[in-house]
């Protein structure tokens, strides 16, 4: 599976601009809360979609390199299941 670039949603929904104003006025990070960990849970459902069950197995390529120089990006790969991670 090759996955292009990380799940961000994209940033229209008022519902989730509420929201951010919320975290925002309270101090927070509303990207660091709310796009971040919603790109995670993306995902991990996505790779879920090819490991079914422990015995299955399957590369999964993500050719988004912001996972390797965000900040951020370490956030999304430990909220993926263990795996051997290759970086090149």
């Amino acid at each position: 599976m090759v996955i292009a670039k990380i799940p961000f949603a994209v940033p229209d929904d008022p519902v989730e601009a509420a929201l951010a104003e919320w975290i925002e006025a309270r101090g927070g990070n509303p990207f660091m809360e709310i796009a971040v960990p919603d790109a995670s849970l993306r995902l991990v459902q996505a790779c879920g979609r090819l490991l079914r069950t422990e015995e299955d197995r399957g590369t999964i390529t993500l050719l988004d390199r912001r996972v390797v120089t965000q900040r951020y990006g370490k956030a999304i790969l430990n909220a993926l299941p263990p795996f051997r991670r290759e970086i090149s």
